[in-house]
C-alpha cells in the first residue's frame, strides 16, 4: 500500500513516455538485477536525493552514486526515462550484474609468451620494485594458499558484504621463487577485492564500483577490473574518482569483438587483447574506447588448489597492463598518476596505424619501455657531441625558474635511483655528478665541462635531476 501511495505522488513516474527501450540485457553479459544506478548532476542535491529516498538501496559518498530498487509496475528503461526527464541526474542506467571476461628460476616461466613480447626480464633487471606499494584488482577472491601469491597477498575486502585466482597470478605471481610462474608486478603487494559471492562470479556494478573506491582508499596505487560493463557510466565516475585520489583504473575491453567507438573514458584505461604474434585477437572488443593492448591469448597463470591452467581474455591483458602502470610507479613514486599514464601509453610498441588506432590504441604494453620512461621526467636534455680533450655544453629546458640543476653521468647504464632529497628519481646506474647550474626565469640551464683526454671509446649514459623533476636519459660514446 505504501509503494501505491509513493507512486500516486510522483506523477512524473506515471507520465513517463513509452520510449524504445535504451538498455539490453546480454545473457551471460551483462543482466537486469532489479537495481538501478544514478549519479545526481550536483553533489547534495536534496530534492534529487529524496526523490530516492523510498527505493535507495545503499549510497555510494565517495562518487556520489545511488543505488536504488525498480519501483514496482516499473521498468529499467521506463524508470530510467522518468528520473532522466527531470534534468537533476547526469545519468541514470541499470545496476547490472556484470559477469568476468574469461576464456573464449620459475619452472613454468619459459612457457609464459606475453613476458617475451613485453620484455618483462630486462624491466625487471631495473627494478625489483617497492615492498609497500600495492596493487589490486577486483574478481572473485583468491586461493590464498596458493604457492606463488600467498607471500604477497595482504588484506583486501569483500565489497559484497562491505566488510580470481588467475587474474592475480597474471598480475602478482612471485617471480624468482623456484615456483610456477612470474607475474607482471611480482615484487608488489597484491590486495584482492572480492565483488561477488555467486558461483558464476556475477557480480553488481554497484560492488565493482564501490570495490575500486575502497581499493585506492586503502592505498592501492592501480586497479584492474576484468570484467564486462565497461561501456556504462558508472565506470567513467569511478575512473575519475581514482585518479584524482592518486590511482589508475583499468577495466577490460570484453571479448564480443564489438566496436567500442560511441564512448571513450577519459580516466579509465581500458584494455584489449594480442595473440603471440602481436594481432589483436578475433574475440577482442575495440574501437575508439579502447587505449592500448595487452597479451590475452593463452596466458599462463596461477589457479585455485595450487595449480596453473593458459587462460584467454582480455581478463587477463588488463592486469597485464596494471602490473606495468605498478612498475613505473614503484621505478619512480614521484609521479602523479596522469605522468604515469602517459609513461605507459609512450612506452607501448605501436601496432597497427601510427600513433593512436581504434584496433590497438596506443599499442600493445612493452614493460621495458614504460619502466624506462618512468624513470625520465619532463626536462629536456641535450649535449652537444663528446670528443675526448674537447668541450662539451650541456642544455637543459623546462626545469623550474631558480632551481639547481644536477648535472650527472654513468659508464655502466642503466638503473633506479630514487633520490628523496629532491623528491625524484633517475636512471643512472652508480652516477657521478659533473656539476651544478641554477635554472634561470626560463627554465634553461647549462653547463660547459672538458672531456678527459683518455675517455676516448667510452660509452657514456646522461641525465640531468632537479627538484621534483628529471630529464630524458641521453645514451652516447665519446670519440
Amino acid at each position: 500500500m505504501l509503494t501505491l501511495l509513493l507512486l500516486a505522488s510522483s506523477p512524473f513516474l506515471q507520465a513517463a513516455p513509452q520510449a524504445e527501450p535504451s538498455f539490453v540485457e546480454q545473457p551471460g553479459v551483462l543482466e537486469f538485477t532489479g537495481q538501478m544506478l544514478l549519479h545526481p548532476k550536483v553533489r547534495g542535491d536534496e530534492e534529487a536525493a529524496a526523490r530516492l529516498a523510498p527505493w535507495l538501496i545503499r549510497h555510494l559518498p565517495e562518487t556520489d552514486l545511488y543505488v536504488v530498487r525498480v519501483p514496482e509496475g516499473m521498468t529499467e528503461n521506463s524508470i530510467a526515462a522518468a528520473w532522466m526527464a527531470t534534468g537533476d541526474y547526469e545519468y541514470v542506467h541499470p545496476d547490472w550484474m556484470c559477469y568476468p571476461i574469461g576464456d573464449p628460476n620459475d619452472p613454468q616461466y619459459g612457457s609464459q609468451w606475453h613476458h617475451v613480447n613485453m620484455e618483462s626480464s630486462s624491466a625487471w633487471d631495473l627494478i625489483t620494485g617497492e615492498a609497500n606499494q600495492i596493487i589490486s584488482w577486483l574478481d572473485t577472491g583468491v586461493d590464498h594458499a596458493h604457492p606463488d601469491l600467498a607471500a604477497g597477498l595482504i588484506p583486501g575486502y569483500n565489497a559484497v558484504d562491505q566488510q580470481g585466482t588467475h587474474v592475480a597470478g597474471c598480475l602478482g605471481a612471485i617471480g624468482n621463487n623456484g615456483v610456477g610462474v612470474a607475474g607482471m608486478a611480482w615484487p608488489l603487494q597484491l590486495m584482492p577485492v572480492r565483488v561477488s559471492n555467486s558461483s558464476s562470479g556475477g557480480a553488481y556494478m554497484s560492488d565493482l564500483t564501490g570495490g575500486a573506491t575502497w581499493a585506492v582508499d586503502n592505498g592501492a596505487l592501480t586497479i584492474s577490473a576484468s570484467y564486462s560493463g565497461v561501456e556504462q557510466s558508472a565506470v567513467d565516475t569511478v575512473g575519475t574518482y581514482v585518479k584524482n585520489a592518486g590511482g589508475l583504473l583499468f577495466w577490460a575491453a570484453g571479448n564480443s569483438a564489438t566496436n567500442n567507438n560511441w564512448f571513450d573514458w577519459l580516466d579509465v584505461i581500458i584494455v584489449g587483447a594480442t595473440d603471440i604474434n602481436d594481432n589483436k585477437t578475433s574475440w577482442s572488443s575495440y574501437g575508439t574506447a579502447m587505449d592500448l593492448v595487452a597479451p590475452g591469448d593463452g596466458i599462463l597463470s596461477t589457479v585455485v588448489g595450487g595449480g596453473y591452467q593458459a587462460w584467454s581474455g582480455t581478463s587477463m591483458a588488463a592486469p597485464l597492463a596494471n602490473g606495468a602502470a605498478a612498475l613505473i610507479w614503484a621505478a619512480n613514486p614521484y609521479l602523479t598518476p596522469q605522468q604515469v599514464e602517459d609513461r605507459l601509453m609512450a612506452g607501448c610498441d605501436d601496432l597497427g596505424s601510427p600513433g593512436k588506432d581504434p584496433t590497438y590504441g596506443w599499442g600493445r604494453v612493452n614493460l621495458r619501455n614504460s619502466v624506462e620512461g618512468g624513470l625520465q621526467g619532463d626536462m629536456v636534455l641535450s649535449v652537444t657531441p663528446l670528443t675526448a680533450g674537447q668541450a662539451v655544453t650541456f642544455s637543459v629546458s623546462g626545469a623550474s625558474a631558480s632551481l639547481n640543476v644536477y648535472f650527472g653521468y654513468s659508464l655502466t647504464g642503466w638503473a633506479v635511483v630514487n633520490i628523496p632529497g629532491l623528491g625524484a628519481a633517475a636512471g643512472l646506474a652508480g652516477a657521478t655528478q659533473i656539476g651544478i647550474q641554477r635554472a634561470d626565469a626560463s627554465g634553461n640551464a647549462s653547463l660547459n665541462k672538458t672531456v678527459p683526454v683518455g675517455a676516448g671509446g667510452l660509452s657514456v649514459w646522461l641525465q640531468a635531476v632537479s627538484l621534483g623533476d628529471s630529464s630524458n636519459l641521453v645514451a652516447t660514446s665519446v670519440q
